[in-house]
């Protein structure tokens, strides 16, 4: 039986006001966003001004499962009801608006590079985090830039988000998700070329370009699309590698597979599927997307295969 979903409003002194009774709801966490995006429009049958709204969470049952910053929201009368549609992302939407000091950083795990400019409430780190000997901090990169940066080198993955606000950059936390008796309504797969690169190139200096790695795949579709780059620092250990990072970045998304259901489990990226009786089965989960309607829940569950989802 599904759970209740609750929009809750926080104000700057922490007054929680709950809206239970829902229009519409969607909510999103993927591997390639650095926050869970939230969006809906429910009953406004509380008072509640638009000074009082300094947070936005929602509550599945009993459990809070995402916290927000308000990032629109609108008060109105329609239909003859009054209601309050938002959009809103996680606290770690901010990694990519806070920027840290640039250069070289020695030895260093994912907390110091977090507490170095994101010292927030909101945001938890991982535990223990491997320590790294040094990454290049480009001019004008923004945190998650850094964390991304760190979590290739160290572990050749790349780092997400888990639960609200947990910056993850292992799979520490991932479980066997099963769907055993779950009714499915959707199976199918996909291919996403949008960002496809064929070919990308690094040179030192002003000399020619000395690497150089091209995407085969790319050839297959016919895709035309070259970069050119001069030396990343970020990659000064190893420019192949920065290659291609940027070639399966590009390839993101390239295959998938998916099912949607009619419920919701609350999964968390890189949990494992099973018992699904679909091609996701034994694959980890790179997307999920909650609607909730006047249908009901309803889940789809994406997996890539890709260079990162299956890592």
């Amino acid at each position: 039986m599904s759970r209740n979903l609750t929009i809750c409003t926080v104000s700057s002194a922490g007054t929680v006001k709950s809206f239970e009774k829902g229009i519409r709801l969607t909510m999103e966490r993927e591997l390639y966003l650095p926050y869970v995006r939230l969006s809906g429009e429910f009953v406004c049958d509380k008072a509640v001004t638009l000074g009082e709204i300094c947070s936005i969470r929602l509550k599945w049952g009993n459990d809070d499962i995402f916290r927000g910053i308000p990032d629109k929201v609108y008060i109105y009368h329609k239909g003859g009801i009054k209601r309050i549609s938002f959009v809103s992302r996680s606290y770690t939407s901010l990694a990519v608006q806070n920027e840290p000091e640039p250069g070289v950083i020695s030895d260093v795990n994912m907390q110091q590079l977090v507490s170095s400019c994101l010292d927030h409430t909101e945001i938890t780190v991982e535990n223990n985090t491997p320590v790294e000997n040094y990454i290049y901090v480009k001019p004008s990169s923004n945190l998650w830039e850094a964390l991304t940066a760190y979590n290739i080198k160290k572990l050749g993955r790349l780092p997400y988000i888990h639960g609200a606000n947990t910056i993850m950059s292992t799979k520490a936390n991932s479980v066997s998700r099963s769907y055993l008796g779950q009714r499915l309504v959707t199976e199918g797969i996909g291919i996403n070329t949008i960002t496809m690169l064929s070919d990308v190139h690094m040179r030192l200096g002003d000399e020619q370009y000395q690497y150089n790695r091209t995407n085969p795949t790319a050839q297959t579709f016919k895709i035309k699309r070259s970069k050119y780059y001069e030396l990343d620092y970020q990659w000064l250990h190893d420019p192949d590698e920065g290659l291609q990072y940027k070639l399966g970045s590009g390839d993101r998304k390239k295959n998938m597979k998916f099912f949607e259901y009619c419920d919701f489990l609350n999964e968390q990226l890189f949990d494992r599927v099973s018992e699904s009786g679909t091609a996701c089965d034994g694959m980890y989960i790179n997307r999920v997307v909650l609607t909730a309607d006047a249908k009901g829940q309803r889940t789809r569950v994406y997996c890539y295969d890709d260079a990162f989802g299956q890592i």
